[in-house]
């Protein structure tokens, strides 16, 4: 998956991160919801995470990385940075909002999940408008070219 069709799956990842904490939201605010609807829908979110920081690892930190542009290397560094730090506050998260908990303050979980929500947009925001376009360009033919002819994947 290295090329630029890979950058397509990590925004169609995306837009789903974002449909699964909207489906968390909706059914917390569902007060005939079971916690157990809850713990599926965050769930269903955890392990597309999970996915989705794999797939940045491979498509987007490897690219960075393999480049021989300093600059690139500093982006990959703070791009993965960056990632690492959603990745705690999102522990983080889960370990404050246990299902107990969520099911004491519904209300509160919900707040907290907005919250989540506007530091996911923020950093697709940043990725797409920053990081993508410098990707896409070291993934491009043009730029494997030569890569290649050097005897570099």
């Amino acid at each position: 998956m290295g090329d630029v069709q890979g950058l397509e799956l990590i925004q169609h990842e995306h837009r789903e991160l974002v449909r699964l904490t909207d489906a968390v939201l909706e059914v917390v605010g569902d007060p005939a919801s079971a916690i157990e609807q809850i713990a599926a829908a965050r769930h269903a979110l955890g392990q597309s995470v999970i996915r989705h920081v794999t797939n940045k690892q491979k498509i987007i930190t490897a690219t960075l990385q393999a480049s021989a542009d300093p600059a690139h290397q500093q982006l990959a560094w703070r791009f993965t940075e960056d990632l690492m730090k959603l990745r705690q506050s999102t522990s983080e998260h889960y370990g404050v909002w246990t299902m107990s908990r969520i099911g004491e303050d519904r209300q509160g979980f919900a707040v907290a999940v907005r919250y989540q929500r506007r530091l996911l947009r923020a950093r697709i925001a940043w990725e797409e408008s920053s990081v993508f376009p410098i990707v896409a360009e070291l993934l491009s033919p043009a730029a494997q070219t030569p890569r290649r002819a050097a005897g570099i994947r």
